[in-house]
């Protein structure tokens, strides 16, 4: 009593719901995708970075990083932020909380692995749109190859890409990454500079006063 439903009719999807102006939208009911789509999905992302790196002019792709208040500067001078949550900070969140006064927002904390060997796992957990800025992606992992790796694909669709290096439950424990890496500083460096080598956002690396080898 008192609430009604959507009008659809039996056996229709359920109508889309707009998240960003430019189009993007999230619809009830989406069917995961097979072996054959996951693999032209792979196929098709190869392409277009490979036509991106090929199609952008040289001087471009070797324009300095904006670092330090440089870079703060640049994206405004953000003061109110939304943190990194798992299963919270999606696009959908995200913009809610830019509706409500957020300067800046971070994506859930996703596996750098997963991220950079699996499109299907890319196109659940990384969505965007031209509202959802300034943006940083956040990734864990204990790979430098596979964190510049992952780092590469969202590098156009971000402000920033930020190592968690905070996470203290037990599963970063066995994952091995979080705060579990923070005593080991040439692993972290190796890490940080192949991921600022190779991918062109700009790189954030939390610090804390108890590592000052980083």
């Amino acid at each position: 009593p008192g609430s009604s439903a959507p009008d659809s009719r039996p056996g229709e999807r359920a109508p889309a719901v707009p998240l960003c102006e430019g189009g993007s939208a999230m619809t009830q009911g989406g069917a995961a995708a097979d072996d054959d789509v996951r693999g032209e999905d792979e196929a098709r992302d190869e392409d277009a970075e490979r036509r991106r790196d090929e199609d952008e002019p040289t001087a471009k792709r070797q324009r300095p990083k904006l670092r330090g208040f440089e870079f703060f500067r640049s994206i405004g001078s953000p003061k109110t932020v939304c943190a990194p949550m798992v299963d919270q900070s999606e696009l959908a969140f995200r913009m809610l909380t830019r509706r409500y006064g957020c300067e800046l927002a971070y994506t859930p904390m996703m596996h750098s692995r997963n991220f950079a060997e699996n499109a299907k796992y890319r196109k659940q957990n990384f969505t965007t749109c031209p509202e959802d800025r300034p943006l940083v992606v956040q990734f864990c992992g204990d790979n430098p190859e596979t964190m510049a790796k992952a780092a590469k694909y969202v590098e156009t669709q971000c402000d920033a890409v930020d190592i968690n290096l905070g996470c203290p439950q037990g599963i970063a424990r066995k994952g091995h990454y979080g705060a579990y890496l923070l005593e080991e500083g040439e692993l972290i460096t190796s890490i940080v500079r192949r991921m600022d080598a190779e991918a062109r956002a700009r790189l954030q690396v939390p610090h804390r006063p108890s590592t000052p080898h980083l």
